[in-house]
């Protein structure tokens, strides 16, 4: 008993940072759904975020938030978007993401010259155990032929957890749009692929190394080497022209394990 009540002890400290991410995440997510300026007073002190020149993106924030609110004339220009605040509080801050039916309903932060910095660190740059959502390094949201995001797989069900929902074929059917919101605009992606695959092995399928073709064969081996290692087909494919997005989080089923989810860029409402 004393060794069980020790156990539990020491899995406070998780319990309490897995409730704070998830109310952080959940307090952006409203925000984004309704761009109610009331998130202004419910965004939380930080006095240790170096993320943005000049000050706290959390203080940052809520001053872009206050001003857009008091000084857009809305008859004249249109307000912004909710990502577009959340991108001018904080400039990492480059697309949102969601699956619709799932948990999964997350700002997408990039940080190309500091690497895996939102591996432990959510939206305003404190340490968090869930992370957030992040673009790989090697990507550019505008360019690349393949935008690789990165979330962990949390035991509280929360970031990329639902992915692996995607194991059975028949969730994959009911679910088989991903959707990402840049300030460009929004993109539908339509799954076509779902893997798992290791890493750390000396001879890798390097997944984590493809944002940009250099050729239609190397594309094509892309799509190929995805399609190969699927764990059931899909009919759906993706040929060289095409944008795709592959989402990455861990899978425990094996050592070092990941479990991708590759879709290709459709037109809204339609193929592209």
């Amino acid at each position: 008993l004393a060794s069980l009540l020790l156990s539990a002890w020491h899995l406070i400290p998780y319990w309490q940072a897995s409730r704070e991410a998830s109310a952080t995440h959940e307090e952006l997510a409203r925000f984004h759904a309704s761009g109610d300026p009331a998130f202004v007073s419910r965004i939380p002190a930080n006095d240790h975020n170096d993320n943005q020149e000049g000050g706290d993106t959390a203080a940052l924030l809520s001053q872009t938030l206050s001003s857009s609110t008091v000084q857009i004339d809305e008859s004249a220009n249109p307000r912004p978007s909710p990502l577009a605040l959340l991108n001018a509080g904080n400039l990492d801050c480059v697309a949102w993401l969601s699956i619709e039916g799932t948990a999964i309903d997350y700002p997408v932060m990039f940080r190309p010259d500091d690497r895996d910095y939102y591996l432990h660190r959510d939206f305003y740059g404190n340490e968090s155990k869930s992370g957030s959502l992040y673009l790989a390094e090697i990507c550019d949201l505008e360019k690349s032929d393949n935008l690789i995001v990165y979330g962990h797989n949390m035991k509280d069900g929360s970031m990329f957890a639902p992915l692996l929902n995607y194991r059975e074929q028949s969730f994959c059917e009911a679910h088989p749009m991903i959707r990402l919101e840049t300030l460009s605009g929004e993109a539908d992606y339509e799954i076509i692929a779902v893997l798992t695959t290791k890493v750390y092995t000396g001879h890798d399928f390097a997944f984590y190394s493809f944002a940009s073709a250099g050729s239609e064969r190397e594309f094509d081996a892309y799509v190929s080497a995805c399609k190969g290692r699927a764990l059931y087909e899909i009919p759906e494919t993706a040929h060289y022209g095409d944008r795709l997005i592959t989402l990455i989080t861990c899978e425990y089923s094996q050592e070092n394990g990941r479990f991708l989810v590759v879709a290709r860029r459709v037109e809204m409402g339609g193929d592209s």
